[in-house]
């Protein structure tokens, strides 16, 4: 299957750090069952699990020694009663279900990332994942809450465990003082992300991208340099050069559409203008699960064909963390 690889990859890399309370798949290989069925009961184990945590921290229900739980008579149970031992067993029932609920939000963290990585067609890394970045990881996922949050902690799970590197601590500790609303507008941006940077087309004011979008994400740290004067955008010259030696040859690359862009002369330069991301920008905008806007790639790849360039447009298929390959290409008239 698709991810195999890279899924062997990823329990090595939690069960060597002890994260995690799901059955690994040699666990389930080991029993004859279905990977499928394994995780759907989880799952529903998890969600009554989780149910039960909230009524301890609630007081409707208290954790026995032996693990499991009991509804908490009301007659018995007088919240004016605060002597030590009374308090002293509420603050223990309730760190106990906070770990628990802890413990939840880890599992089902850890089962988007596995969904992701069953998806990929990447093959892993020979490098392996830094200790210190997964418990840092570990320790900021444990307190997710929202779903969308947690969406795109898992995809940075599977994309470090993918390609070690690819997300520092910076971008760590940025992402979990992201708010939810802050993660919607930067994901509106990542449709239009090539190389790093924006390039400055039409498109971009037609999609909501105006002047004040950009300077959000400026002050967010997204991007670079925005606001060159009052009221005036501030865009670098992107100067890209061939990668072959007998001709001009390069590609621009978005999600999975890329731009071929080809012309004789092997010294030809393309010069576009566009809006850098910073560092952290660039890695959390790879996290997105959307999809990129044609209409902004087929008017980029107009501006370039202007400039004499031969330009098509293709489907792309990301094989490795540094290349992949193109199919259907179509050209840009």
């Amino acid at each position: 299957m698709f991810g195999e690889n890279l899924l062997i990859k990823f329990w090595d890399t939690l069960t060597k750090e002890g994260i995690g309370s799901l059955a690994s798949p040699w666990q389930i290989k080991r029993e004859g069952k279905a990977h499928v069925d394994v995780r759907r009961h989880e799952m529903l184990t998890m969600a009554q699990t989780e149910i039960d945590a909230q009524q301890i921290k609630e007081g409707t229900k208290k954790l026995l020694p032996n693990g499991t739980v009991e509804h908490i008579d009301n007659k018995d149970h007088d919240e004016s009663n605060l002597n030590l031992k009374n308090v002293s067993l509420k603050i223990e029932q309730q760190e106990k279900a906070t770990k628990i609920q802890q413990e939840i939000h880890v599992n089902k963290t850890i089962h988007l990332a596995e969904k992701e990585l069953l998806r990929s067609k990447q093959n892993p890394s020979d490098k392996d994942v830094d200790p210190d970045w997964i418990l840092r990881w570990h320790e900021y996922a444990k307190n997710l809450k929202n779903e969308d949050l947690r969406q795109i902690w898992a995809k940075t799970l599977a994309g470090e465990v993918t390609s070690p590197g690819s997300y520092s601590l910076r971008t760590l500790e940025f992402i979990k003082n992201l708010s939810q609303e802050e993660a919607l507008a930067i994901s509106k941006l990542g449709q239009f992300l090539l190389k790093g940077v924006i390039f400055q087309c039409s498109t971009l004011e037609k999609e909501g991208i105006d002047f004040n979008f950009l300077l959000q994400m400026d002050e967010l740290g997204i991007l670079n340099g925005v606001q060159g004067g009052f009221g005036d955008l501030s865009a670098i010259e992107l100067v890209m050069t061939s990668q072959e030696n007998n001709k001009y040859s390069t590609t621009l690359i978005n999600k999975n559409l890329a731009l071929l862009i080809q012309a004789e002369d092997p010294n030809k330069e393309l010069t576009l203008s566009c809006y850098q991301t910073s560092k952290i920008g660039a890695e959390l905008l790879s996290l997105g699960d959307f999809k990129p806007n044609k209409k902004y790639m087929i008017e980029l790849g107009q501006k370039i064909k202007a400039k004499g360039f031969d330009v098509e447009i293709a489907s792309w298929e990301q094989t490795h963390a540094d290349r992949g390959q193109y199919s259907n290409p179509q050209p840009i008239n």
